[in-house]
């Protein structure tokens, strides 16, 4: 029978020989990712040849230890991670997705899986992790890791480690709580809209102007908060988004030059009424929604201000996401088709507007009443 030939990044027997008085030379065969086999060799002086083996043992560690270009099934889950994120950070991902990234890897992923090598991580054991994470830390966080986890497995497969990806057979991950981001009813949009402009907290901290623009646009509240006014025509009654306000680890509030993802930049024509709300704002910097002090303004910190007056004025709960739905609702109401919707809110794919954002339950005939209203048409 045939000896089977040696495993590619593996060596065969490592023979030492006295080639000199006093000089030792260790030898072996090791075939590389190429598919040859060559010779590797370490020379060194002693009594025996125990010094050259172990320097051949080390020059072999070196040339199969795993880089960026080059994985192994006994690379761990933890090295795979690194590699993973140095790729993203090669291909000019933002700060803000490395960051994301790197949390989850570091904060969840390591600490239970780090130790796994990569072909350990079998679809049965990334099952019961994910089954973990969403109970100890919740669905939000079950699906990051996913998302990441794929992607680090797919890294391994084009790597030639894995011939599939584990994570595909991995069972959806269920969200059995209540989702976090509510559409407003269309009918008691006008109230919530008044309720806003006539409160002296929300008009001090600037809150007012930005949600009634939110309501109007359905954009983001990083989207609003990075708004210049060089993007906002007046004549044509126009708005563009094309950058977002983000935090990233050691820089600190950023204004990223591009939006969530290709589609987030966008053109969209605008009521009169967002025009007059924007004509009447003091324009303390470039920026349309400024902090106080006229620089970028903290999506936190904005969600928190709005946090600590909601309850009082009637709206616990209500997140600034919300709006997105309020909007997509309304505009699915007023018969615009789900390719016109996602346009307007920068969505790539209209299903994900069908799917998360339309809010079907509130497509009454009030509602469709006061959908003008709702966007200026009509008065209140």
């Amino acid at each position: 029978m045939a000896r089977p030939r040696t495993p590619i990044s593996s060596h065969g027997v490592l023979n030492a020989a006295e080639i000199a008085p006093g000089m030792w030379r260790a030898r072996t065969l090791y075939r590389f990712p190429d598919g040859t086999r060559r010779q590797v060799e370490r020379v060194r002086a002693g009594k025996t040849g125990a010094k050259a083996v172990q320097a051949l043992k080390a020059a072999l560690v070196d040339i199969t230890a795993p880089g960026d270009a080059e994985l192994k099934s006994s690379t761990s889950v933890a090295q795979l991670a690194a590699i993973f994120l140095q790729t993203k950070v090669d291909a000019g991902k933002t700060a803000r997705t490395i960051d994301t990234y790197r949390h989850q890897i570091t904060k969840i992923v390591i600490p239970r899986i780090g130790d796994l090598r990569i072909t350990e991580a079998t679809t049965g054991r990334l099952q019961k992790f994910f089954t973990t994470v969403a109970k100890e830390h919740g669905h939000g966080s079950a699906k990051g890791c996913r998302s990441v986890m794929s992607g680090m497995f797919a890294l391994a497969v084009r790597n030639d480690v894995l011939r599939s990806n584990p994570v595909i057979g991995v069972e959806g991950i269920k969200n059995t709580g209540t989702s976090s981001a509510i559409a407003i009813p269309l009918e008691a949009v006008p109230a919530f809209r008044k309720a806003i402009r006539e409160d002296a907290d929300l008009k001090r901290l600037d809150i007012a102007d930005l949600f009634d623009f939110m309501l109007f646009t359905g954009c983001r509240i990083g989207e609003a908060l990075a708004l210049r006014w060089s993007h906002v025509d007046f004549e044509k009654n126009t708005v563009r988004f094309a950058a977002t306000v983000n935090r990233a680890r050691g820089q600190g509030l950023i204004l990223q030059e591009h939006g969530k993802t290709a589609s987030s930049t966008r053109t969209i024509s605008v009521p009169s009424d967002v025009i007059d709300l924007l004509r009447r704002r003091e324009r303390i910097s470039e920026l349309v929604f400024p902090s106080m002090l006229g620089n970028l303004r903290d999506t936190s910190n904005t969600e928190a201000d709005w946090r600590a007056h909601r309850d009082r004025l009637g709206y616990p709960g209500l997140t600034s996401h919300a709006f997105r739905k309020t909007v997509a609702t309304a505009l699915d109401v007023s018969g615009l088709s789900a390719r016109a919707i996602a346009e307007y809110l920068g969505h790539k794919q209209p299903s994900m507007t069908q799917d998360v954002y339309m809010s079907r339950n509130t497509g009454s005939s009030v509602a469709a009443l006061k959908l003008g209203a709702m966007f200026g048409v009509s008065s209140e």
